[in-house]
């Protein structure tokens, strides 16, 4: 997943950072595109008891699977794990 710079082949990102960004890149996705679609959807069709399902999930995700992946993202950043 990751590139090398150097001749040691050191790469610019360990696995285990290039996977806390994926995931943040998918989570923050689907909780600001998909559920943002799945929510017109439920609106459009007057499903009120679905309404309130995709927006507890995307306010429970949001505040907990978001700031713990940028929690771990920034402690890797302030051990200088990305040169």
């Amino acid at each position: 997943m990751s590139k090398s710079l150097d001749s040691e082949s050191k790469p610019l990102l360990e696995d285990s950072t290039y996977n806390i960004i994926h995931q943040l890149e998918k989570k923050a996705d689907f909780l600001y595109s998909a559920v943002d679609k799945y929510m017109l959807d439920v609106e459009k069709d007057n499903k009120p008891e679905l309404l309130k399902l995709w927006s507890t999930i995307r306010e429970d995700k949001q505040n907990h699977h978001l700031r713990v992946l940028r929690k771990e993202l920034v402690r890797e950043a302030n051990e200088d794990k990305f040169r």
